[in-house]
């Protein structure tokens, strides 16, 4: 999707929606640093102290990523439920644009702030314990026995998304109350509105998840836990990747990539035909070069007469020495 988005001239889409995929992109790939290696596998330390500083960071990143998505969205329907500025207002353009910037410049740094944050204080507990980094037998990824990280950012996460869902049930009543209007306006964003607070449906989920991490022990957590945990980027995935300029721009990809087959498999073919037809016109050629120059050479070349030819140049031909032969033989 982030490709897509970079590469295409069709889809277009803010910062905060791309900050938002973005992170996740870091949080699947935090939890996968330990793939390469067999399952009852020790890794060194700095590698098992990085991924268990990541795996406490990236739930605050992909919050708070979450959260910069969910009031962009309330800032664009807020906005386009306003009445259009007159007057006064319509002259302020130039300052309202320098708040976009400051507030888009906000938006998408307030992920990495938090994240960056909760990453020292899970790498200052790894390094003065280096005891507390650990890989339990038969774990995915490294965490920390120390029970502070988990629960710091089981805690934070919650909040934040608390805080999420209050303003998806902002957003809602905004577009409750001018359903007419955003379902009649081909510009209003009105799929994205409505991806967004399904995906915030799964807020009440994290919020269920901070609090099982807080309150249980870590024995408690079972395999179900982390599978739920697993299923949350899959939802983003499925919920944002199947926007219609999305698709429509995977489609037209994927058709450009078959008719290039296409067409260089056609194009090889006919190279190859094309090439054995010069080789089989050389062939001839050579063969007929070859013909014309045999029978050059038979045609100049002088005979042999005998051995009392040779040394000097004969003058008699060798059908009148063959008669004579042939005579002398008869009368003897």
């Amino acid at each position: 999707m982030l490709l897509t988005v970079c590469i295409s001239k069709t889809v277009k889409r803010r910062w905060s929606w791309i900050n938002f995929v973005f992170t996740w992109i870091v949080s699947c790939t935090s939890y996968s640093l330990l793939v390469r290696g067999p399952m009852n596998w020790q890794p060194d330390y700095p590698l098992c102290l990085t991924q268990a500083a990541l795996v406490y960071t990236v739930p605050t990143l992909t919050a708070s990523a979450s959260l910069a998505l969910v009031i962009q969205v309330l800032i664009s329907v807020r906005a386009f439920a306003a009445p259009n500025p007159t007057g006064e207002a319509a002259t302020n353009d130039r300052r309202n644009a320098l708040l976009h910037r400051l507030y888009t410049l906000l938006m998408v740094s307030l992920p990495y702030i938090a994240g960056t944050g909760m990453f020292a204080v899970s790498l200052v507990i790894g390094l003065k314990d280096r005891e507390t980094v650990i890989r339990e037998p038969g774990g995915f990824y490294c965490n920390m026995l120390n029970p502070i990280p988990g629960k710091l950012s089981a805690v934070i996460v919650a909040m934040i998304m608390l805080i999420c869902l209050c303003l998806s049930i902002t957003i809602s009543i905004i577009l409750g109350r001018n359903w007419r209007a955003f379902s009649s306006d081909a510009h209003a964003p009105l799929a994205t509105v409505l991806r967004v607070l399904c995906f915030s449906a799964f807020s009440v989920v994290a919020v269920v998840l901070g609090l099982l991490f807080f309150f249980t022990p870590r024995g408690k957590h079972g395999p179900g836990l982390q599978i739920t945990l697993a299923i949350i980027p899959v939802a983003a995935v499925l919920v944002f990747g199947s926007q219609t300029d999305l698709v429509r721009s995977w489609k037209a990809g994927v058709q450009s990539c078959f008719h290039f087959v296409q067409e260089s498999f056609e194009m090889l073919f006919h190279l190859t035909a094309l090439s054995d037809r010069e080789q089989g016109g050389i062939v001839v050629e050579v063969e007929h070069r070859e013909s014309r120059l045999g029978g050059r050479r038979m045609r100049g070349r002088r005979p042999r007469c005998g051995p009392h030819c040779i040394g000097h140049t004969c003058n008699h031909s060798h059908s009148s020495q063959s008669s004579m032969i042939s005579l002398d033989t008869a009368l003897a």
